[in-house]
C-alpha cells in the first residue's frame, strides 16, 4: 500500500513514453532542403486539389469546381503558398447562373469553409488579390466530407497521421495526470509512514 504512488507514477511515465513512441513513429522523413514537416500538407486532407496558380495583386482568378451530388455540404479551402503576413485575398463564390454563395475576405495562409450544394452544377471561386504582393495558390475540395475518402481510408493521410497524433495527445495528457497523482499518493504514503513510524 506503501508504495502505491510509486506505481502510479510508473504507469504515468510509461504513459508519457507511449506519447513520445507514437509521435516518433509517425514523424516523416527529412524533405528537402534538410527542412522537416511534422504535419501533413493541408491538400492531403481533401479530395481534389487544384493546380497551382499565381495572381498578381489586384488581379483575379477563377477556379472552377463541379459537383455530383446535391444537398450536402461542399468543403473547400485556400491554401496560399508563398504567404506573407500583410496578404489578403477576396473569394466569392458563383454558378454558371450567377447566383452567388458567398463572399469572404480572408488574410490567412490556409482558411477552410463549406456550403450546402443546392443542386449538382459547376461553382466558381473568384480569388482576388487585394494584397501588395504576389500569391501563389491552390484550391482544396471535398464534398460531403463525412463520407471523404481522406476520412474513410484507412490509407489516408487522415487516418495514418492525424488520428494517431490525436491518439498521442490524449495519451500524453493523461500520463502527466496520472503521474500528477502518483506524486501527490507518493507524499501521502510518506506521510502516513513516517506518522506511523513514531508509535513504533
Amino acid at each position: 500500500m506503501i508504495r502505491r504512488g510509486l506505481i502510479v507514477m510508473i504507469i504515468g511515465v510509461v504513459m508519457i513514453i507511449a506519447t513520445f513512441a507514437i509521435a516518433y513513429s509517425i514523424m516523416p522523413p527529412t524533405i528537402s532542403g534538410g527542412r522537416e514537416s511534422f504535419f501533413p500538407d493541408p491538400e492531403n486532407l481533401f479530395d481534389s486539389v487544384t493546380e497551382k496558380q499565381r495572381i498578381e495583386p489586384g488581379t483575379t482568378f477563377t477556379f472552377s469546381h463541379t459537383t455530383e451530388t446535391s444537398q450536402v455540404p461542399l468543403m473547400w479551402g485556400l491554401h496560399i503558398l508563398n504567404y506573407q503576413s500583410d496578404d489578403q485575398v477576396s473569394v466569392t463564390i458563383s454558378n454558371i447562373f450567377g447566383d452567388k454563395f458567398g463572399s469572404f475576405n480572408e488574410g490567412d495562409p490556409i482558411f477552410i469553409k463549406s456550403f450546402i450544394i443546392p443542386k449538382a452544377d459547376s461553382y466558381n471561386f473568384n480569388v482576388e488579390n487585394q494584397g501588395k504582393n504576389p500569391v501563389t495558390a491552390v484550391m482544396m475540395f471535398t464534398e460531403n466530407p463525412e463520407k471523404s475518402k481522406a476520412l474513410t481510408d484507412p490509407n489516408s493521410t487522415f487516418n495514418k497521421s492525424i488520428v494517431p497524433l490525436a491518439i498521442a495527445g490524449v495519451l500524453l495528457i493523461l500520463g502527466i495526470l496520472v503521474l500528477i497523482v502518483g506524486i501527490i499518493l507518493s507524499i501521502v504514503d510518506w506521510k502516513k509512514g513516517k506518522n506511523q513510524s513514531r508509535y513504533i
